[in-house]
């Protein structure tokens, strides 16, 4: 007869007064992860089979030392990290369950930083954790936004560094004056990034992308949104065309300062890029290219389950971990 994880019956109530002592005690951390993992009682993740049972010690009076169980199906023995993004990591389940709670809990996410001053770990650990914690984050449903749909983008990258006085010396004495900043889409050094948000449920998909001509936004809304959705843009120019794919296109036109028409307006798309460059200038205050879309992610993740309790957040992060396998190759892109 299979063997049941202790199941917590009210989440809302029972999670966080939990996690002062998941963190801190490891067999709570074991338990709190196996209860997460498999509420309905535990299963083996290599064959599936819920004939299992937890091992025990030599005087059969407590667990074994590494939390084991035995499949009685395949016979593999097996832990709550194989399967998952923790599968493999020298880390304890503490660490683990800090960090998810850390990255669920905070409306602007948690930096490596502060997962390694209060977890005591290397730098390295702490942003191999959180990266994996945002792997664990990603939608992989593939469901499309329907309805009328908001899109906008936004350039994430900071300001030029400052010039030094010689340097903005010559620069006059060549050119007459000091050239403008590019601004808006003219910001070739930052890094687009495009946002859709359904409007009424408020669900947003979000992608990475290398520019924003017309064959790259095309590719990647096609990706988010289903063509029976009707989009509502700002009147950058390569829209219409896209817009050709999907049931309707409005557009509100920012040059003249029109950001509302009637229902019209991308508001809530650049809401959400509000809190994206916050969580970027005020957390992590540097993201790199290559990382960028993990924390576009989290942030996607947050937004989309901001209705929700800390606690139930967190035990949502912890089983959208299941099946996705840490691996020493690159993680693959969630842009």
């Amino acid at each position: 007869m299979a063997a049941k994880a202790p199941k917590y019956k009210n989440e809302k109530d029972e999670i966080l007064p939990l996690m002062p002592k998941v963190c801190f005690d490891l067999r709570s951390a074991v338990e709190f992860f196996e209860a997460m993992r498999w509420p309905d009682g535990a299963a083996c993740p290599r064959c599936g089979d819920t004939a299992v049972r937890q091992m025990m010690n030599k005087e059969g009076t407590e667990r074994n030392e590494r939390f084991l169980w035995r499949c009685m199906g395949c016979r593999k023995q097996f832990t709550v990290k194989v399967a998952t993004v923790m599968e493999d990591s020298p880390l304890p389940l503490t660490v683990w369950a800090f960090a998810f709670w850390q990255a669920t809990a905070s409306k602007k996410g948690v930096s490596a930083k502060q997962i390694q001053r209060q977890c005591r770990i290397g730098y390295e650990a702490a942003l191999f954790v959180l990266h994996r914690v945002r792997w664990a984050m990603v939608d992989t449903s593939g469901v499309r936004l329907t309805g009328t749909v908001e899109v906008d983008e936004t350039f994430v990258g900071g300001k030029p560094r400052k010039l030094s006085k010689q340097k903005r010396e010559a620069i006059i004495a060549e050119h007459g004056e000091l050239p403008k900043a590019p601004r808006g889409r003219g910001r070739h050094h930052h890094t687009p990034v495009l946002a859709a948000v359904e409007r009424g449920s408020g669900k947003v998909r979000t992608r990475v992308v290398a520019d924003v001509t017309g064959a790259t936004l095309k590719d990647a809304l096609r990706r988010m949104i289903a063509p029976s959705a009707v989009l509502h843009t700002d009147e950058y120019n390569a829209y219409p065309g896209v817009a050709r794919n999907f049931a309707g296109h409005e557009t509100v036109n920012h040059s003249q300062f029109e950001y509302a028409r009637g229902d019209v307006t991308t508001n809530n798309a650049e809401g959400f890029f509000s809190r994206l460059e916050r969580s970027i200038m005020g957390i992590h205050h540097r993201v790199s290219r290559e990382h960028l879309h993990r924390y576009v992610t989290h942030m996607d993740f947050l937004h989309n389950n901001r209705h929700m309790t800390d606690g139930l957040r967190l035990a949502e992060a912890i089983r959208g971990a299941d099946g996705k396998r840490l691996s020493k190759r690159p993680l693959p892109a969630m842009g």
